[in-house]
Formats: C-alpha cells, sequence, structure tokens
C-alpha cells in the first residue's frame, strides 16, 4: 500500500514509518518542522492548510493515511487551548474534508488517545470503546471532539475511518515530558555525575497502562493492513503499572547508588487513581499483541538516555 503517516516527525511517528517500511508499503512522510529520521519520501504538511493537503493527497494519491499530527502537550494545552483544538480538532476535520473531496477509496487510520476517557476511570475497571468519556483536560477534549467528528464525518462522506485510542505509551528515543522518560533520563544524569543520586518525585501512587511504541506502530499497521469495522479500538496493554514500580526497577538497573525523595511540590495526588485499558476488541478484529516485554523496554529505554550528551 501507499501510505501518507501525518506527524512522522514525533517520537511515535518514526517508529511508524520504519514499521511500515519494514512491511513494505510505499511510505510517505508528513512532517511539520523537522525531517524524520527514517529515508522515504518526504513532504512538508501543516493539517491545518486544506490547499496544502490537497496538493500532497493528489501528488502522492495515497491507499491510506494514518494520522498522528497533533498537539499532545498537556500543559501547552491548558496555556493554549486554542492552538491545541486548531490542530487536534480543526486539523482532523480539515484532513477528512480533503480527503472525501479527493476519493473515497483512502482508508484512515485517526490517532486519538486515552485520555479521552478521564473521570470514566474512576469505576476501577478497565475501560472499553463502550465506555462513556469524560475528558479533564483540553488536549482530551480537543482528541475526543476530533474522534466524534471524525466518525460523523466518515458516516456522511462514506469515508473507512478507524479510530484508534493508544493508552500510554513508551520507549528508546520518547523525549523528556513523559514519566518513563523522565525517570530514566535522570538516573542517566545521577550516572554521568550531572546530578545528585537523590531523585525528587511526586505521586507515585497511580496506577497506569503502558505499552511499548514498537507495539502501538504495529496496531497501527495492523488497523491500516485488515479489514476491521470502522469505529474505535483501544490500544493498551490492560496492566497496570504504577509509577513506583517503573521507578524502583530503573534504580535497581542504575549503575550507581540511586535513591528518590517524595518532594510535595511536586506531589499531585492523582483524581485517577487507577486507568486501564481493555484492548480485547482490537485482538479479536487484528490478532493483535503484546510482543514487547515491559521490563525489557524500560531496561532499553534506560539504555537509550545512557547514549545521550545532556
Amino acid at each position: 500500500m501507499r501510505l501518507l503517516v501525518t506527524g512522522a516527525d514525533g517520537f511515535v511517528g518514526n517508529y511508524l514509518l520504519r514499521e511500515l517500511i519494514f512491511r513494505g508499503h510505499d511510505v510517505i512522510a508528513g512532517y511539520f518542522e523537522l525531517e524524520p529520521r527514517v529515508a522515504c519520501q518526504n513532504t512538508k504538511i501543516d493539517i491545518t492548510d486544506s490547499v496544502l493537503l490537497e496538493e500532497v493527497l493528489r501528488k502522492y494519491q495515497p491507499d491510506g493515511v494514518i494520522h498522528l499530527a497533533a498537539q499532545s502537550n498537556v500543559k501547552l494545552s491548558w496555556d493554549n487551548p486554542a492552538i491545541t483544538v486548531k490542530v487536534n480538532t480543526e486539523g482532523t476535520i480539515i484532513l477528512l474534508e480533503t480527503i472525501a473531496k479527493i476519493s473515497e477509496e483512502i482508508k484512515v487510520v485517526c490517532v486519538g488517545s486515552s485520555e479521552e476517557y478521564g473521570s470514566s476511570a474512576l469505576t476501577g475497571e478497565p475501560l472499553t470503546e463502550l465506555d462513556v468519556c469524560y475528558p479533564q483536560n483540553p488536549y482530551a477534549v480537543s482528541k475526543f471532539a476530533a474522534g466524534l467528528l471524525a466518525l460523523q464525518i466518515a458516516k456522511k462522506e462514506n469515508l473507512n475511518v478507524i479510530y484508534a485510542r493508544p493508552f500510554n505509551h513508551f520507549g528508546p528515543g520518547q523525549p523528556r515530558g513523559f514519566i518513563v522518560s523522565d525517570f530514566a533520563s535522570q538516573i542517566a544524569q545521577v550516572e554521568q555525575g550531572l546530578m545528585d543520586n537523590v531523585i525528587r518525585v511526586g505521586d507515585l501512587g497511580a496506577k497506569r497502562d503502558f505499552t511499548d511504541v514498537r507495539d502501538v506502530v504495529n496496531a497501527y499497521a495492523l488497523l491500516m493492513e485488515k479489514e476491521v469495522e470502522p469505529g474505535i479500538y483501544n490500544i493498551c496493554s490492560g496492566s497496570p503499572r504504577s509509577a513506583r514500580e517503573i521507578l524502583e526497577f530503573l534504580i535497581e538497573g542504575a549503575k550507581v547508588p540511586v535513591h528518590f525523595q517524595v518532594d510535595q511540590e511536586r506531589y499531585r495526588s492523582s483524581e485517577v487513581p487507577f486507568f486501564v485499558g481493555s484492548a480485547e476488541k482490537i485482538k479479536k478484529a487484528v490478532s493483535w499483541k503484546i510482543n514487547k516485554d515491559f521490563f525489557e523496554s524500560l531496561t532499553e529505554t534506560l539504555g537509550w538516555w545512557r547514549t545521550k550528551k545532556f
């Protein structure tokens, strides 16, 4: 298949490009700022520019589009909710309306976020695609709106749209600003003598659902390749992991003694102490499964940070 990936210059995008190329697809990397590090056809894309999008789609005539492009920083979404909605919600509308204008044969996998479920997780049960969404921040709201509109536009314009909802994912190369990369990068700095050996942390009790990024992009590829019913598909491990469990494992693997201390200024007791998903739907639809061992992935992520110069 000839596949266009939007947001290809991001952490997940670079992994997805490699996965799709490995699987034999003809891949076009749509980037906004930096050209991806993967050798394939590259083209600059502004997801909010309908004229540019139409030019790109007509030029490359893809069989499918995997839509990753987004403003995905929760803090930034509070600082500038308008930009977040413009990129995430309006950008998705513009993309799908442009695709509808060109060809209803183009299959689309839109990527959302487990953040959309929000306070529904207070039930303490694994979340399924049938659970109601109560998003709790502008980023989550923008994604939830994008997903609803994507499926409505698909129905109106007779498009084949799959909406993927990934839960927390991580791996080598993930930038700081996420729990695993933050812990791993700090331990690497302690090992290099750039920090003292006490890591200051906030709440370690909340449990979340973590999946290796390589398993996540495998799910995206399967959803694109296989014939599946349009709709929402969770991508998650189904296994709750606490921040304490992650940190203690990484510290155990450190090359020097590392300790942690709860910092009250960083402490934000989670409103949702248990946030885990069910992936039964995607497992049945495309026989997707977790291939990467969680603790091996943590070790690889720490190893990647050890190669960085701070």
